[in-house]
Order: structure tokens, then sequence, then C-alpha cells
């Protein structure tokens, strides 16, 4: 701790960033309880919350449904005793528990967050941005896995509209695509033409030079390639396992 009663949110996110480039997730949660202890030691509420946010993404990536759940529940405790619930930063926890609670299950839960959050956003014109952008791809996973799919689609066809007017995202917008290609084979397997054009588009994005080539893109192409197989692409599928994994042993080795 650099200040006493704070912890260095800055360093935090800068070591828990490292553990997901080298594809560590074990340093990534030993980092996330390290710095936990240091903000609860310090008595610091914010960077508390700031841990605890990175701590459900953590649970949620590695399926721990007991502590994603539980660490979600103290982050939405902690915005209300913080007085940030009308806040773009209390948006961003609402869009991560939202995610949470869809992930593992709890959709409806997770709509009523979502719409909280957009208010935040829309509240404080702030909707023609990256982080509204995620918050309709999180919301149109939820409303696909309920099957309302024309609401899916609207709201990942808003979000890829946005990222392309902010530029810089093209992995993101590659998993848009790709989630859009499940809906529409979900909602009509004979949509086979929509389908590819779709993955078509996705792997352009997957490869264009409109993109660092760090940790996050790693975990793009990670997250990607399973639709690709699942489509009967599996060499474009194997190429992203093998650059991602390429990716991480980069950084292993720094």
């Amino acid at each position: 701790m650099e200040n006493a009663g704070r912890i260095d949110a800055k360093r935090f996110i800068q070591k828990l960033d490292g553990c997901f480039d080298r594809g560590d997730m074990r340093a990534a949660r030993e980092c996330l309880e390290f710095w936990e202890n240091e903000a609860r030691t310090a008595g610091d509420d914010r960077g508390l919350l700031t841990v605890l946010n990175e701590a459900v993404g953590y649970y949620r990536r590695t399926q721990k449904r007991s502590k994603a759940l539980r660490a979600m529940e103290e982050c939405l405790s902690l915005v209300d005793r913080l007085g940030i619930g009308e806040t773009l930063s209390g948006a961003t926890i609402y869009i991560n528990a939202a995610t949470t609670l869809s992930f593992f299950g709890n959709e409806e839960e997770g709509l009523a967050l979502y719409e909280k959050a957009a208010n935040c956003y829309e509240k404080s014109g702030a909707t023609d941005t990256y982080e509204y952008a995620a918050l309709l791809n999180n919301r149109a996973g939820t409303l696909e896995g309920l099957k309302r799919y024309d609401e899916a689609e609207k709201a990942w066809l808003e979000a890829i509209e946005i990222l392309k007017r902010t530029g810089g995202h093209d992995g993101e917008i590659a998993i848009s695509l790709v989630m859009l290609a499940h809906l529409t084979f979900d909602r009509d397997e004979n949509a086979c033409d929509r389908v590819e054009e779709l993955l078509d588009e996705a792997w352009d994005r997957l490869n264009s030079d409109d993109q660092p080539k760090d940790g996050n893109y790693a975990y793009v192409l990670r997250k990607c390639a399973p639709s690709f197989d699942y489509f009967q692409r599996p060499m474009e599928a194997q190429a992203l396992w093998d650059v991602a994994a390429e990716i991480n042993e980069l950084y292993r080795e720094k």
C-alpha cells in the first residue's frame, strides 16, 4: 500500500492483467486473494469493490458458482454503501453482476440489473461507448438464452454498430458476430447461408490489424474457437487455439 487507507488499484489491475496475459489462472486467483486482503486490512471500500468486481469475473470464468455469487452480492452491497448506484461506476458493477446471474441460470434477475445499468448510461448520455456496447452484448446473450431471439438480435446488432463507430474493437465485434451465428441457427436451422456469412465476417475481424495481440486478444480467440468447431470449421478453430496459445506462451517468457 502506497497510501494509508487505500490500495493502489492501478497496480492491482496491472498485476491481474499480467496473470491473464500469461493464461495463469492460479496466479490470478492468488493475486485477487492478496489484494482483497490488502483492501480489507486498509478499510478501503472502493479498492475492495474494484478487487471483488474482478473476482466476480474470475470466478465466473472458472465456473465457481458460490464464490462468484458471494463476491457479486458484496459488490452490490458496496455500491449501496458508497452511494454510486446511479453512476457509471455503479453501472459497471451491475453489468458484471447481471452477466454472472445469467451465466449461472438466473436470467430474469440478470435482466433487471442490465436495465438498472442501462438507465445509468442513458442518464449520463454515454450510450455511444464501448461500455454500453458491452452491456448490450451481455444482455443479448441473456435474451438469447431465454429464446427471445428478436430482442437479442436487435441488441447484438446495435452493439456491433457502436463498436464499429468507436473503433479498435474488432475482437469484440467478432464475438458478437459469432453469437449472432448461434442465434440465427437456433432460430432457423435452415438459415445456413446467413450463418456462414456471419462466421466469415467474424473470421475477418479476428484476423484484422485493428487490435493489439495481447492477452485479451488470446481470450477472444479462445472464446470464438469452439463456435468454429461447432459450425464444422475445424481448421479455423485450430488456428484460433494455436494463436491464443502462442500469445500466452510469449507472456510467460517475459
